[in-house]
């Protein structure tokens, strides 16, 4: 008898770290290089004939399951020109230079609030809105 009351309850269950992390790490990997290849413009089978593949075994290489080598995932950036895999370390690095910019800006209630701004507002002693926006960087 099984003990599990439902599906639900199957995938509920957590299995051992290192396969959680395996799988994660491995589904991590597939939405990366689906999105570069979303950003190139290419297809599956693009990279697939870039990296002297089949399409059923680079199917097989970003279904989540594959256990990628080192090799493989350096030859596929390589293909991408882009990094899949970035350690804490070179991220930190690589991004060190993004800094955040607050500005105040007073504007009056009819002006239209562009959407890449988000702002909070606040009233100051004279009544008028002031409001703090922060840009998001594209």
């Amino acid at each position: 008898m099984s003990k599990y009351k439902n599906v639900a309850d199957f995938f509920a269950q957590r299995g051992p770290e290192d396969i959680e992390r395996f799988i994660d790490k491995n589904l991590d990997i597939s939405q990366q290089v689906y999105a570069l290849l979303k950003e190139k413009g290419w297809r599956q089978h693009d990279l697939a004939t870039r990296l002297g593949k089949s399409d059923a075994e680079l199917s097989k290489w970003l279904s989540g399951s594959h256990n990628l080598t080192l090799h493989s995932i350096a030859k596929m950036e390589a293909v991408l020109g882009a990094d899949i895999i970035l350690t804490p370390q070179k991220a930190e690095a690589r991004y060190r230079q993004v800094e955040y910019v607050y500005l105040r800006v007073q504007a009056s209630a009819n002006e239209r609030i562009p959407s890449h701004v988000s702002y909070s507002a606040a009233e100051t002693a004279a009544g008028e809105a002031d409001y703090e926006a922060i840009l998001k960087v594209a």
